[in-house]
Formats: C-alpha cells, structure tokens, sequence
C-alpha cells in the first residue's frame, strides 16, 4: 500500500459560493487503503466523496488523481476521463440519483456499455451481480416501484458491475435490513481483499472497524478534526461525543431518569 491515489492538499469547497461545506481538507489515499469519513450531518463527507470522484473540483487548493491535478480541463479530454471513469466508482447516497433508466436490467449494465465493454461482457456482468444480490426478479421492474432497500442494492450493484480499482461509499448500509447489510459488508471487505481502495461515508459506526482500517471524523465546522486508526478513534466516547457521533440514551432506574452516551460498537450484524 505505497502507491498515492489521492493527494489533497488545503482543499475549500462552498456551494453557491457562500455555503462552506469543506474547508481546508489535506489527506493522502494509498493503494489498498479501507478508509472511513465519519461525522454529523452537513459535515462535508458526501461532498468530500464527490470531490474524490471528480463531479465537483474544489474552489482553492489541489487535489490530485493518480499524480494529476484533476480540473474541469483534464476531464473534458476524453483519454482521462474514461480512464477515471473504470478506476473510480461511487455509490450515492441517495439511490434515485444514480438509477435513472426506464429499468433495472438497463441501469446495471449502462455503466460498462458507456465505458466501452462489449455487449456480452456486460451481459455477463449483470448475470453474475444479480446473482450476487439476488435481485433477478426485479431486472425488469422500473426503479421507482422498488422499496428504499432494493433501490440501494441494485445501486451497488450498478457501481460493482463497472469492477472498479476505487470503491467510494456514501452510507451504503442505509435502509438495509441486517442480511442484507452484512452481505454488502462482505463484498466491500472481499473487494478490499482483492486489492480494491475502499473509502466509505458512513454514520452507521458498528460497521466502521470492519470497513475500514483508518477512520476520518469531520467536524461541523468542515474540517478534519481527528484521524487515525478505526480501533483508537472508536474507543474515544469523548471525541465521538463531542462530534455528534453517540446516541445519547435517557432511562428509568427505579425511581431516577439517566441520561447517557451510547455507541453502539458491540452491535453485530
């Protein structure tokens, strides 16, 4: 894991020009890497994501890609942008933004048809990923008449089918029920295996150690607040606390109401 991928240095990212939403980020992403952004809501982790997968570039600072700078101006040349476009993959985090066709059998398999595999190959692709998911029956349905959790799972799989180097996962465990959620841990975990960089958005912090081994937590004024190891920054209820990142519990004891900090982490799926 010696290789840069992603390179940030004093990123600022607003929105219409006066909604900070990131603001001086700098991180290094190596080869192989399991990365996890953590934080309260409107800290910046999904725009963070799609900064990472060049659909937006940042108003002052650099990031690079595989040693360029990315910009509007490389994206445009069409060598790079294909390029990218097989190395990277991301899963919104909200599934109708990313399905789009009329239905589901055409939004898996439009991916690679765009980025130049054959016919054949990607009726392939959608054989062996619907088999994975177990969303056959619904290859023909169109995604608006599917529940929130189907809708995320043939989302993975429209960005699995691409096979790409780079996983980028904006809470990709919401809506799931628990088999289903641990399934599509296995995979990021399995694709991880396999050599494939993960870097996942997530609140969901009982999946965090699995999915990643260095965790980013994200303040709410937009700015890395706190990294390191998942372990390390998971047993810190104080930082989590003071982050927007444990539930906070009220109960009856006897005759007293508690009020307490709860993490969750013992949680298995």
């Amino acid at each position: 894991m010696s290789e840069p991928i992603f390179e940030l240095k004093n990123i600022h990212y607003s929105y219409l020009g006066k909604y900070p939403a990131l603001c001086g980020i700098d991180m290094t992403v190596k080869q192989g890497e399991k990365i996890a952004f953590i934080g309260a809501n409107g800290s910046g982790k999904s725009t963070l994501l799609r900064i990472l997968d060049g659909l937006i570039f940042p108003d002052s600072g650099v990031i690079k890609a595989f040693g360029k700078e990315l910009n509007e101006d490389l994206f445009s040349l069409e060598d790079f942008s294909s390029s990218f476009r097989k190395k990277v993959g991301l899963l919104f985090q909200n599934p109708d933004v990313q399905l789009f066709c009329p239905t589901v059998k055409e939004d898996i398999v439009f991916g690679p048809l765009q980025l130049g595999v054959s016919r054949q190959e990607a009726d392939k692709r959608l054989d062996e990923i619907t088999t994975l998911f177990n969303i056959n029956d619904l290859l023909n349905r169109a995604p608006h008449q599917l529940s929130i959790g189907e809708k995320r799972k043939v989302a993975i799989a429209s960005t699995l089918v691409i096979d790409p180097d780079i996983l980028l996962l904006d809470e990709p465990t919401a809506g799931l029920d628990p088999q289903t959620a641990r399934q599509i841990i296995d995979i990021i975990i399995e694709a991880n295996e396999k050599g494939k960089t993960i870097i996942t958005a997530t609140h969901d912090l009982h999946i965090v150690e699995e999915i990643a081994d260095t965790v980013y937590i994200l303040s709410r004024d937009k700015k890395i607040a706190s990294f390191g190891a998942s372990r390390e920054l998971l047993a810190d209820t104080a930082l989590l606390q003071n982050h927007n990142l444990v539930h906070i519990h009220r109960h009856r004891h006897k005759d007293e109401i508690h009020i307490h900090p709860h993490q969750h982490l013992e949680h298995h799926l």
